[in-house]
């Protein structure tokens, strides 16, 4: 079998190779690619679908390793959320666990600071009790209260602080309409609404597969300030990865997307391409079947590789 290009790592040859196989499968039989005409912007798109799966072995990884009981707590440099989620969900917490995720999703993780904001917030600037989910959904209305008498705290200059990428444009207001207090209510209230996370998921799962549920989920989760498209794929992503339901998507969820609606319209049209993102969906939904990759996978992937067509760069979130 003939191969175009490289992996970045050695290791990966034969997952590069299977995967241009596969695009020259999808280019025989279901549509060109323009984008990649060039031999390096198609090597430099294969890779980025390899990292992009590498991201996702992470999970499984983490899925596969044993934690202390240190890892949930906030006041304790060994803090992580999702090692944190991982151990409640092992210890039938589960309400704990997806608490945590959303967390996870709606701080992210600051380049420089790290976990700052969901370790400060949680572990309420050291104090106790934690604005855990029995605390959070028995005393919602204290909680904003409690961020706005601590903001300058929180936002204090000595350290770096902030949102992670994908949510820098957030906000830790206590007064903001889409900041984090109102955010934090409106998830509270969608999830007790249903009265626990499992619920929800089970009442929204009834006579669905998995991606039909996923993408009723996705639908009902705009009820939640400020997570738009990213924030709600990712939260309901890292549920999947994470395996506490099973959830799948079923395409790329372009609609509404910057980055990643950008790169499907160059990798399908070329450079002026202005394609519909339903049009698009449903083309990399297709791209995602014969290539082999799962439609998260695309979509990360092809958000990555429309910043750099040409020169493979790594990308962290």
């Amino acid at each position: 079998m003939s191969t175009s290009g490289k992996a970045e790592r050695p290791y990966y040859q034969p997952r590069f190779d299977k995967i241009s196989e596969r695009i020259r499968l999808f280019e025989k039989n279901i549509a060109q690619l323009p984008g990649i005409e060039d031999d390096q912007e198609r090597e430099v798109l294969v890779n980025q679908l390899i990292d992009s799966e590498r991201r996702n072995e992470h999970f499984d990884r983490l899925l596969n390793r044993k934690f202390s009981q240190s890892v949930t707590d906030p006041h304790d440099e060994l803090f992580d959320p999702l090692k944190a989620a991982i151990y409640h969900w092992g210890q039938g917490n589960e309400d704990e666990a997806c608490w945590l995720v959303f967390q996870f999703v709606h701080f992210g993780k600051h380049p420089i600071a790290g976990w700052r904001f969901v370790r400060e917030v949680y572990g309420r600037l050291g104090g106790n009790p934690l604005w855990s989910w029995d605390e959070i959904t028995g005393a919602t209305p204290e909680f904003r209260i409690w961020l706005g008498e601590n903001q300058k705290e929180l936002l204090r200059k000595d350290q770096r602080r902030g949102f992670g990428n994908h949510r820098k444009y957030s906000s830790l207001s206590h007064e903001s309409a889409r900041g984090t207090a109102s955010v934090f209510e409106s998830y509270v209230e969608w999830i007790m609404t249903h009265g626990s996370h499992r619920a929800l998921i089970e009442n929204h799962s009834v006579g669905h597969s998995p991606t039909e549920t996923f993408e009723s989920l996705y639908r009902a989760m705009s009820v939640v300030m400020d997570f738009g498209r990213i924030a709600k794929f990712d939260y309901l992503m890292t549920m999947s990865r994470l395996r506490f339901f099973d959830l799948r998507p079923g395409h790329s969820y372009l609609k509404g997307a910057t980055g990643p609606l950008r790169g499907a319209r160059l990798l399908t049209g070329g450079p002026g391409a202005s394609t519909r993102a339903q049009e698009l969906e449903d083309l990399l939904a297709q791209f995602s079947s014969v290539v082999g990759v799962t439609p998260d996978v695309v979509e990360d992937a092809v958000c990555n590789w429309q910043k750099s067509p040409a020169k493979f760069r790594k990308f962290v979130l």
